[in-house]
C-alpha cells in the first residue's frame, strides 16, 4: 500500500540495481519548469541510488500544443550550445552563445563568434566534466557539444554538415537510463530533443469533435 508523503511524493520502493544490491526505488519528475529546459516537458525517472534505473519523457498538453515554427539551423545549435553551458555553470559564454543566437535570428553579423569557439575549446576544465556525463548508450556531452560548435563553424564558412539526431521522446527515455542523475539536465540540454514533435498537428487539432 503506497502511503503518500509530504508534497506528493510516494515511499520509495526497494528493487535490485545493476550490480545486484537491493537499493531504494524514487519516483521523480524532472520538469517541467527547470532554467534551461525544453517548455512543457517532463521526465518522470525511477532512482536506485544515483542512477535513473528508468525514464519516460511526456509533454503537458501535448493535444494543446501547435509546433513552433521551423528554426534555422544556426539558430537552434547556438541555442543548444547556450543551453549546455548555462546548466554546466558557465554564465558568461552562455550569455554570449544567446546573444549570438539572437543575432543570427535577426540576420545580423556573427561579430565574436570565433572567440566563442576558442574559448569553449579551450577549456579543459569544461571538457574534463562534460566528458564524464554520458548518456545510457554511453553518448558522452562533450562529444555532442563538439559537435554542435563543428556545425556553428561550418555555418559560418557557409558549409553544411549533417543534421544532429533529435531524439524523439521515447527515444530520449531509452538514452536517460542508465546514466546518472546529476547528469539528467547536461543530456537533455546536449541532446535537443523534439519536444514539439509530441504536438497534434494544428490542422487535426482544428477540426470539431468527429469530424474527419
Amino acid at each position: 500500500m503506497d502511503i503518500p508523503l509530504p508534497g506528493g511524493l510516494a515511499m520509495a520502493d526497494v528493487a535490485e540495481d545493476r550490480d545486484g544490491l537491493a537499493l531504494d526505488v524514487l519516483h521523480l519528475p524532472l520538469g517541467p519548469v527547470l532554467p534551461d529546459w525544453p517548455a512543457g516537458l517532463v521526465v518522470d525517472v525511477e532512482l536506485q541510488g544515483d542512477v535513473i534505473s528508468s525514464a519516460e519523457a511526456r509533454v503537458l498538453d501535448a493535444a494543446e500544443l501547435r509546433p513552433s515554427a521551423p528554426v534555422a539551423a544556426a539558430v537552434r545549435d547556438l541555442d543548444v550550445v547556450a543551453r549546455v553551458l548555462a546548466v554546466a555553470g558557465w554564465p558568461g559564454p552562455a550569455a554570449q552563445a544567446r546573444d549570438l543566437r539572437d543575432r543570427a535570428r535577426a540576420g545580423e553579423p556573427a561579430d565574436g563568434l570565433s572567440g566563442l569557439l576558442r574559448l569553449v575549446r579551450r577549456s579543459r576544465v569544461l571538457r574534463l566534466m562534460l566528458r564524464r556525463v554520458e548518456s545510457g548508450d554511453g553518448v558522452d556531452v562533450a562529444e555532442l557539444l563538439e559537435r554542435r560548435l563543428a556545425r556553428i563553424e561550418a555555418h559560418a564558412a557557409g558549409r553544411t554538415i549533417g543534421e544532429p539526431e533529435r531524439p524523439v521522446l521515447a527515444e530520449l527515455s531509452g538514452r536517460l537510463a542508465g546514466a546518472e542523475f546529476t547528469a539528467a539536465r547536461l543530456l537533455v540540454a546536449a541532446l535537443d530533443p523534439d519536444v514539439d514533435g509530441a504536438a497534434t498537428p494544428a490542422g487535426l487539432r482544428d477540426r470539431e469533435p468527429g469530424e474527419r
